[in-house]
């Protein structure tokens, strides 16, 4: 019975020691793991070159460059290209985009990479720079200064993030550095500006590169001779290097400022270089993707829209207003910030609004709903990503919305001064239907020389009448049995309501909307 009972037992400590080895170990391998994380991205120099290509990666780095950028790499890569180069000169720009390009670089297999630094790398540049197996950079050239910054929406204005959500960035700048051979220390005071630099000679290798060491500005204790300052470090100062300081510190391999001075470094022609450059396409896209050119964009389609509803019939209001809409939507598509779901969510805005124009009655929840499918999809486009999570997309989704605000208040202008100038503008006033096609187009003055209205053959300033379709400004009324073309004085009027005539410009008849018709006076 002892023996029985003492075996069970025996297994289950067995058990319970096995499992703590076991979570013991794993702790241990997981210990080992984060140690070895770091990918060892560095590779030798190819002896023989056969498909040489540049790409050339210049401006500021948001969403249509980095899919400029990605169909590019991918065109290089089924061409066969052995050694990649990318030509930067950019001062930067999103953080996510400059990362994912970096990362792409680092773990490039079928190409050696080399970055040329003519001009600038600086913030996102400088990143996608640490990417490539080597850095090749004019001695006037300027590279580092990663500081992160965000817009404070409290503030309202753009200011240095917080050193939690920069310390996600160090360590990706570190590891990218480290993978290729480079001082990540370096990498790290490029994102901090409180991080110092110290450097002495490598014992094992005098010629080569140092080796660095960094601290706080604020540690007690900072390191002694042999080790010296990085003078380009300092307290509240990020990280900027020269060219030549760039090469003197390890971070550069050599000097080049144009892709043809490889040729005979790497042993290849010069004319058998694939060049990847910006189309025009390409530009034509970022150009629509400028916020101003967005703006200025939206702003069009809107007053043609309004204006197609000013003058309905002719169609030249809502054949503009779909280019803009195309035009707007096909920039974002090669931007790589829009897909098909945004363009539905507008169709669908559209379609909402159609219906509470034409079909639904009143103005209620199908044009809410139709006006906030079309500002969801707006702002969609030109982010690619839902709902935002970090700094850096709440900054892209409060630029999206203010272009989009911008928009809509000079649109309010806009429209309240083409519903009052319509008959007077130049374009405008000969695509309105007039109400007296043969009159006189000679002009009377008064005795100071002003001119004197002409007055309309069917109604006067005063008359009133009945509105007989639905005014969104302009439609028809009926005065005296007689149906007219009217424009409203900027308000949308329901068919069936008293207005009465306040204005006369020509053949533009303005008015407005009254309570109710004085007793002496019927309408059929």
């Amino acid at each position: 019975m002892v023996e029985n009972n003492t075996k069970p037992a025996t297994k289950l400590c067995k058990f319970f020691a096995i499992a703590l080895c076991l979570a013991v170990s794993a702790e241990a391998l997981g210990v080992l793991y984060q140690a070895s994380s770091v990918p060892d991205a560095t590779r030798p120099r190819p002896t023989k070159i056969t498909k040489p290509a540049v790409i050339e990666f210049k401006g500021e780095i948001k969403p249509q460059l980095k899919m400029y950028f990605d169909n590019r790499f991918e065109m290089a890569r089924r061409a066969g290209v052995d050694l990649l180069i990318i030509e930067i000169d950019s001062p930067g720009g999103l953080k996510q985009e400059s990362l994912e390009m970096a990362r792409k670089l680092r773990d490039c297999q079928w190409a050696y990479t080399v970055a040329i630094i003519s001009n600038e790398a600086i913030s996102g540049g400088a990143l996608v720079a640490l990417g490539c197996d080597e850095i090749l950079i004019d001695p006037n050239a300027k590279f580092g200064d990663i500081g992160e910054i965000g817009f404070d929406p409290e503030e309202g204005a753009f200011r240095l993030i917080e050193p939690k959500i920069e310390s996600y960035l160090s360590r990706d700048a570190r590891d990218l550095a480290e993978s290729k051979g480079r001082s990540p220390d370096l990498a790290e005071a490029f994102i901090d500006k409180d991080v110092l630099v110290y450097q002495k000679p490598n014992p094992l290798n005098p010629e080569g590169a140092p080796l660095f060491q960094s601290v706080r500005s604020d540690a007690a204790e900072k390191p002694t001779a042999p080790w010296e300052l990085v003078p380009e470090t300092g307290p509240e100062r990020f990280l900027t290097l020269s060219g030549q300081r760039t090469l003197q510190l390890g971070l550069a391999q050599g000097m080049a400022t144009t892709p043809d001075a490889l040729a005979n470094e790497f042993n290849f022609p010069k004319d058998s270089i694939k060049v990847y450059s910006l189309k025009l396409t390409d530009k034509v896209a970022h150009f629509l993707n400028n916020p101003i050119i967005t703006a200025l964009l939206i702003l069009f389609g809107m007053v043609a829209l309004y204006f197609e509803f000013s003058a309905p019939g002719l169609g030249v209001g809502g054949l503009l207003s779909g280019l803009a809409a195309v035009l707007f939507f096909w920039s974002r598509f090669l931007a790589g910030t829009s897909g098909w779901l945004e363009v539905i969510l507008f169709l669908g805005g559209v379609a909402f609004i159609f219906a509470e124009l034409f079909i639904i009655p009143g103005f209620g929840v199908s044009g809410l709903t139709g006006i906030a499918l079309l500002f969801i999809s707006v702002i969609l486009a030109g982010q690619n990503f839902v709902l935002p999570a970090t700094s850096e997309q709440w900054d892209q989704s409060m630029a999206s919305a203010f272009t989009l605000l911008i928009s809509c208040v000079a649109f309010m202008v806009a429209a309240i001064f083409i519903t009052k100038k319509m008959g007077s503008i130049p374009i405008l006033n000969k695509m309105i239907l007039s109400t007296e096609p043969f009159a006189s187009k000679k002009t009377s003055t008064d005795s100071s020389g002003k001119p004197i209205p002409t007055p309309h053959p069917l109604v006067s300033v005063g008359d009133w009448g009945e509105s007989e379709s639905l005014l969104r400004p302009a439609g028809r009324a009926k005065f005296n049995n007689r149906s007219i073309d009217v424009v409203s004085d900027g308000a949308f009027v329901e068919a069936g309501v008293p207005v009465r005539v306040i204005a006369i410009q020509g053949s533009i008849i303005r008015v407005t909307q009254v309570s109710q018709k004085p007793k002496s006076e019927a309408v059929d």
